[in-house]
Formats: structure tokens, sequence, C-alpha cells
């Protein structure tokens, strides 16, 4: 359960004893559209992105600040329509996160195309489209000036660093056995510093490549603010030997990357949330505050950088919650005192195991929002795993009907659905003040079945 006091700033609100988002009520959207679903706020999610914007200017007058929002947080066109119209580029990964981005309408020059393995197809298609390119590798170097002269046409492009955090023995939040300092080196992304070394000058003599920038990205390893520090002071002596080995060069965009923790920090894939949690102010002022030092400190200018930032969770993760029906009350009276609530949503919906020592959203029983919460209940999901969503958790009186709502559930849980026991996904509901629209309809069993086939000896 939750106390909403404890969410201000979240678009929601109990009228009449009942949960609203916005001006909805969530009992009333699950009866019209059907559940399980995902609801998001419209106002929430451009609030997020005013925030992140006016924040960080606040604290880098030198140059321009762009919001680049990861499209894989949540991958869904009416949401890029929302970020488009309020200014705010993005990071993809793949031609699949092109596509979003694209039928977005996210304009091609405020696109960074990311990832590893970026083949020809992907690198040409960004490229005739103005899309800049950030490199995760020498041989995507190549590619795009190949790309760039047959096209006749100037690829920008970025160079993905790994920098290395001598000094910092803090272990991470995802992977609790192992240090950060590890893990920014093992993980795939980025590339190399062997590697990166001999490719800036290389980039700097190519005819149909110009390095624009350079990017990183830690992601949610650790909200401690000097693990960010430390992160930028290496960053920034990576930046140092590039622009020795390239004649000076500097770069005039600086990415940041994402890894900021949402307000609440409620997560599914973080095994570490337990400690303070940075208010968006202190990163920014963190993350610009190091830049600004080590640049000078190392001799470099900064005047007319644009530093960019790619929240994913930390702007997405608070907008949105899921909406499950009861379908069953069981009871044990005999060898134990044991109640089940059988709901209509799923672990593979949610992006958990399904056996969770705790709670792994906030949850209010939406139509009966201020009833005591005097039994004791498991929440179960509807697939042939074990689905304890919530084991013996406090709740009213819960009847077959009773709406639950799963909150924070709004950054990588919906990409992450899958079709376990060839169940459809949910569908997905935008409000705006007191008006919903289906922004992403509920799957049917053709959807699930379209992609098989069957030979026709087996006809």
């Amino acid at each position: 359960m939750t106390d909403l006091k404890d969410n201000p700033g979240t678009p929601l609100t109990i009228e009449f004893g009942q949960l609203y988002c916005e001006g909805c009520n969530t009992t009333e959207l699950a009866n019209r559209f059907g559940t399980p679903l995902f609801v998001l706020s419209e106002q929430h999610l451009r609030n997020n992105l005013r925030e992140y914007q006016r924040t960080f200017e606040a604290h880098w007058p030198e140059g321009k600040v762009r919001i680049m929002p990861a499209i894989k947080a949540n991958p869904t066109v009416a949401v890029r329509k929302i970020l488009t119209e309020e200014g705010a580029g993005c990071d993809v990964f793949g031609p699949g996160e092109l596509e979003c981005a694209l039928r977005g309408g996210v304009p091609p020059e405020m696109i960074s195309v990311n990832g590893s393995i970026k083949d020809r197809d992907i690198i040409r298609k960004a490229a005739s489209l103005g899309a800049r390119i950030v490199l995760d590798s020498p041989k995507e170097l190549e590619i795009c000036n190949e790309v760039g002269e047959e096209l006749n046409k100037t690829v920008r492009v970025m160079l993905r660093l790994k920098p290395y955090l001598h000094h910092l023995e803090e272990k991470s939040d995802f992977l609790p056995q192992q240090e950060i300092r590890e893990l920014t080196q093992t993980i795939k992304y980025g590339i190399p510093t062997s590697e990166l070394l001999p490719m800036g000058p290389r980039a700097i003599e190519l005819p149909y490549v110009e390095p624009v920038g350079v990017h990183i990205h830690m992601g949610r390893h650790s909200k401690k603010l000097e693990v960010w520090a430390q992160l930028v002071e290496s960053y920034v002596q990576l930046i140092k030997k590039l622009s020795e080995l390239m004649g000076g060069w500097i770069p005039q965009e600086v990415d940041f990357g994402g890894g900021f923790a949402a307000p609440q920090d409620q997560e599914t894939r973080v095994a570490v949330t337990d400690y303070p949690t940075p208010s968006l102010e202190d990163y920014a002022r963190t993350v610009t505050t190091s830049f600004r030092t080590a640049m000078q400190q190392n001799g470099l200018v900064t005047d007319g950088i644009t530093i960019e930032v790619e929240p994913g969770r930390g702007l997405h993760n608070e907008t949105m919650l899921h909406l499950t029906r009861v379908h069953n009350i069981k009871q044990e009276t005999t060898h134990i005192q044991h109640r089940w609530a059988e709901v209509d949503t799923s672990e593979v919906f949610l992006g958990i195991t399904g056996v969770n020592p705790s709670p792994p959203f906030d949850y209010v029983v939406a139509n009966k929002a201020e009833q005591p919460h005097n039994c004791q209940f498991d929440i179960v999901g509807i697939t042939c795993n074990a689905e304890w969503l919530y084991q013996q958790v406090p709740v009213p009186e819960l009847e077959e009907g009773d709406i639950i709502a799963m909150l924070n559930t709004g950054a990588y849980i919906e990409p992450m659905a899958a079709n376990f026991n060839a169940l459809p996904r949910p569908g997905m509901v935008l409000v705006n003040g007191d008006q919903a629209d289906l922004i992403k309809r509920h799957e049917t069993l053709d959807d699930v079945f379209v992609r098989h086939l069957v030979p026709e000896r087996l006809k």
C-alpha cells in the first residue's frame, strides 16, 4: 500500500474514496478500456521534461542544454510526440527505436543513433536523414565515412568513451558484488580506450566524417553524487587525451548519458535503492560543476559547448501506473490461514520474477482507496508461474471486480512485457486532465500468433 502524501508532485489523488490519475477515475478507466492496463499521465511527463530542461539550463550558462530521453524506457509513439512537442531530442538503439523516433516526429538532427553492432543499413538511413551517429567501434567510423562518400554528405559522429574510474571503489547498485569501475569497463557498450585513442586522429582526417562530440553512459550504478563527480572528472581526462591527439580538438557536444534515479526510486531492476536519492538539482549541479572545473584544470574551454543528458527512469518511472482486476478470491482455513486475490495481470507484464520478498511497486486498491487495510492477502498473477506479485500485504477486504493500481511502472516495464502462456500484452492509455485516449491497444490472440508459420506438410 502507499500513502499518496509520500508521493508529492505525482498526478495521483484520492477523491470520494477513489484513486484518480489527473482528472480520471482509475476504476472507470479500467472498466472502459479493460484490464490489465497501463495508464500514463501526460501532464506529469511534460512537467518532468520541463524540470530537467530548466534545472540543467540554470547550471550551464556556457552553452545550450539538450535533453535526450532514451526511447528504450518507453518506446511509445504518442509518448515521443509529447516529448517532441516539448523540444526534446532522443537517444535510439537499433532500427526499431529509430522508427519510433521518426514516427514520433523527432527532427533527425535531434536524434542520436546509439548502441553496439550498428550495421551499414542503419548507419546509411541515419546519415541520409541527418541524424548523429554515436560510434561504438573503429569499424563504425570507417562505415560512416564510406556511407558519407556514397551519399556525398558529411556524417556527424560522437565518440562513446569508457572513462576508467581509477580511484573509485564503490560497488554497483545493479550488481552489489562488483565495483562500478570494473563494470563500466567490462560492459560491452563504448569504445575501449586502446581502440579509442587511434580513432580520434583518424576521425579528424576522414573526409566524410565530422566528429562533433563525445558521449558516455554509466547507467543506474549509483546515485551517490561523489560517484557522478568522479565519472565526470575521468571523462574530462579522456577528453584531454583526445584533444592532444587531435590537434587541439574540443567537443562541441558533450553527452553525460543517463542513470539518474527517479525521485521515489522504486525499482525492479536495481538491487540497492535504500539510501537517500539526490534531487535533480543535486545531479545537475554535480555534473555541470565537475565538468566545468575539470575542463578548466585541463586547459580546455567550455564556452559554447552543448551538454546533453538522457533521462530514462528519472523521467518516466513515476508517470505511469498499472491497473489490474481481481477475478477470484481463494481462502485456506484447514491447514493454514491464508487468502489469495487472483488478478488478471502477470509478472511477465511487469518485468519481475513473481517471487519477491517485498512488493515491487507501491499499490492502491483503486475503488477502495480510503477503506481500512484490515486484511492480508497474497495478490497473485495469471500465468502458471508462482506469480507472487505481493505476499500477505495489508489491503481492504478484497472482492471480485476490485481494481488494484500498481504505481511507479513508467520506465522499462511495459517494453519488457512478454507473451508467456501465449498471453496478449496489455494496452496503454494516456490521460490529460479528464480526457483519456488509448495510445497502445491491447494485443489480441491473433497478434500473439501472427508470426507463426506452419509448413504445408504439417497442415
